[in-house]
């Protein structure tokens, strides 16, 4: 591991005051939980062939 992703790290463990398993979920849902989110949507979005609340004249 690289001193830069080291130095990160810690600085994650002192914001978030890790001191337990807990602490970590809720640290990844704050970091990651948007990220996921949009990738969802555009998941959607690409199946569904449009944008959330975008109309599509589905008349074939």
């Amino acid at each position: 591991m690289t001193e830069g992703k080291r130095a990160t790290i810690q600085q994650l463990l002192q914001e978030y005051d890790i001191e337990a398993a807990r602490d970590i979920q809720d640290a990844l849902k704050d970091l990651l939980g948007g990220t996921i989110k949009e990738m969802m949507e555009a998941e959607m979005d690409d199946h569904l062939g449009c944008g959330k609340s975008e109309r599509v004249d589905r008349s074939d």
